[in-house]
């Protein structure tokens, strides 16, 4: 049994679980945290990023329609999605539970729309994949879901979940959910009427961009598997794109 596994089901016997049908994989899942409290959970944490970041307000209208357009035809079109522009000069795009997908203006300033999309994409597809949901599950400090620790005081639960959330931008997505998230954005990108090759050139330009931008700046690679290899799967996913249609 699998570390996530394992402490999943400790979590379960001692507070119960929720269930959860995955959109990706049509199978019922047991979870900690229902779609619910995914949405909760990420209404608190969204506040407390935009109170510790310098958010550009309002959003410019053409990211907001690009997340519309993808959210629309991927896995999870139902979530309260939100997409925020963040002023930093990281190379930066990250996601949080519930559906909101934060970009830097360090990364957006350096591709076009298409490629942009290919981005906010990506982020779609951990949020259907509930990436960041199975991390916090796979967390043994905060495993055990908050009900169990603070009764039924659902605020401090999802306040404890919003630390453990931060704790765990220090982690990696595991290389499995880094190339699903990549195939996901692709195909919704595709769905969405994008070019899915602009994510190739998205990834090659963040391969030029590690060779003159500091480590510091370039967050977007700095927890994701091997550039070639993400090349190599996203072209391959294309091709049996292309060769369905």
């Amino acid at each position: 049994m699998g570390k996530r596994a394992f402490l999943l089901a400790l979590g379960c016997l001692l507070a119960g679980c929720a269930t959860y049908q995955n959109p990706l994989t049509q199978k019922t899942e047991r979870t900690m945290y229902s779609e619910q409290d995914e949405i909760d959970l990420g209404v608190a944490i969204d506040r407390k990023i935009t109170a510790g970041s310098k958010i550009i307000e309002p959003v410019p209208p053409v990211y907001t329609a690009m997340l519309a357009r993808l959210a629309s035809v991927s896995d999870r079109p139902g979530l309260p999605y939100t997409v925020r522009l963040v002023e930093n000069k990281e190379i930066n795009a990250f996601s949080i539970p519930g559906g909101f997908v934060y970009l830097h203006t360090g990364l957006v300033a350096r591709l076009d729309n298409e490629e942009t999309a290919c981005v906010i994409a990506h982020e779609i597809g951990h949020i259907a994949a509930r990436d960041s949901v199975h991390r916090l599950e796979s967390t043994i400090l905060y495993s055990i879901p908050a009900r169990m620790l603070f009764g039924s005081d659902r605020a401090a639960a999802i306040q404890k979940a919003v630390d453990a959330t931060f704790t765990l931008t220090l982690l990696k997505y595991s290389r499995q959910q880094e190339l699903r998230a990549d195939t996901l954005a692709v195909i919704y990108a595709k769905k969405a009427g994008y070019d899915p090759r602009a994510m190739v050139r998205v990834l090659r330009k963040l391969q030029a961009e590690s060779a003159t931008t500091p480590p510091r700046f370039l967050y977007l690679l700095s927890d994701h598997p091997d550039i070639q290899e993400r090349i190599a799967n996203v072209e391959a996913t294309i091709a049996v794109l292309e060769n369905g249609s």
